[in-house]
């Protein structure tokens, strides 16, 4: 019988399956629910550093990359409802009660706050922590090194908390591999690919600005694939797949392209807790059908590494999706 076991930032799981930060781990309760589906760890519910900061406005020189004026508003009111102090108490009560791995999650746009609340996160008792970072230009004239700044943000939680460290990023950087590797030296000791960012729509009707589709589908499961496969071997980090994973083919094509586990969200919204159980039974059959015994086994196989021809294996998939069209 194939053993899903895996280590990701330093912890062992039992499953390659990971619950996403989302609405299931904003408590005590849905972190119980997803041990019990049979998840490997959960990322709880990110706070925001809004939520940390409390002050009226963000200071000029992170102004730039500030999420939307009205967003904003809206984070700093909710925040009085589950701030800080509150998400210290959730971290720690989800320890107390249940034997995973429990993953804090803080989504960040600057480097400030991190010498004291930093600190308190590990004193919680916290697995490791997830920084959930979304710095979004909107105007064409800034001067100011995006890429800088994720490093920033890293260097400074990496010199005050000594916990296992992944970083949640985007897919729109112009050099991956090159950003990636920054991140790397920065001080990540993972990288979760990637962050779907909430979709915006236009309600032609009312005029006005809408919410996009919320949830991922499994064709969105490509581009982090593609580049697991493509940074898989390269970094030292470990990898974590986001976005797209919907079953436990997905989850298998995900650590054949070299990810260590796989984070999953909308399948769990869609289809309840006992997705999760379907995903490991799933990718369990597919490893004994192959004759795996572990995930060691075949871990990175598909991989642009471990594929022989490194500098082949992107004009290679461009060829064969062309020569496949009639």
């Amino acid at each position: 019988m194939a053993t899903t076991t895996v280590r990701y930032l330093g912890l062992e799981l039992t499953s390659p399956v990971i619950l996403a930060s989302s609405g299931f781990t904003s408590s005590v309760d849905g972190a119980r629910r997803a041990e019990d589906a049979g998840a490997g760890a959960v990322v709880l519910k990110s706070l925001f550093e809004e939520q940390i900061a409390a002050e009226s406005s963000l200071s000029e020189e992170e102004a730039d990359y500030s999420i939307h004026p009205e967003a904003e508003q809206y984070i700093r009111e909710m925040g009085m409802h589950l701030g800080p102090d509150d998400y210290l108490r959730l971290i720690t009560a989800t320890k107390e009660s249940v034997a995973i791995p429990v993953i804090a999650s803080v989504n960040c746009i600057s480097p400030r706050w991190w010498e004291s609340y930093g600190r308190q996160i590990a004193t919680t008792g916290a697995d490791a922590l997830e920084l959930n970072i979304a710095l979004m230009p909107r105007e064409s004239t800034l001067d100011r090194d995006i890429e800088a700044a994720y490093c920033r943000i890293i260097e400074q939680v990496r010199s005050r908390v000594d916990l296992p460290l992944a970083v949640k990023i985007g897919p729109y950087f112009t050099d991956l591999p090159a950003f990636t590797s920054r991140l790397q030296k920065a001080g990540a000791d993972a990288l979760v690919l990637f962050n779907r960012f909430y979709q915006l729509d236009i309600d032609v009707n009312a005029l006005e600005l809408a919410p996009g589709y919320r949830f991922s589908t499994p064709a969105e499961l490509h581009t982090p694939l593609r580049w697991i496969s493509i940074l898989s071997g390269v970094l030292d980090t470990d990898l974590a797949a986001s976005t797209g994973v919907h079953s436990g083919a997905d989850v298998a094509k995900m650590l054949l392209a070299g990810a260590a586990v796989a984070q999953v969200c909308s399948a769990v919204y869609q289809h309840g807790h006992e997705r999760i159980s379907a995903m490991n039974a799933d990718l369990a059959g597919w490893m004994d059908a192959h004759g795996f015994a572990s995930i060691g086994d075949f871990r990175g196989r598909l991989s642009q590494t471990a594929t022989g021809e490194p500098e082949a294996h992107e004009r290679l998939q461009y060829i064969r999706a062309l020569t496949g069209i009639s």
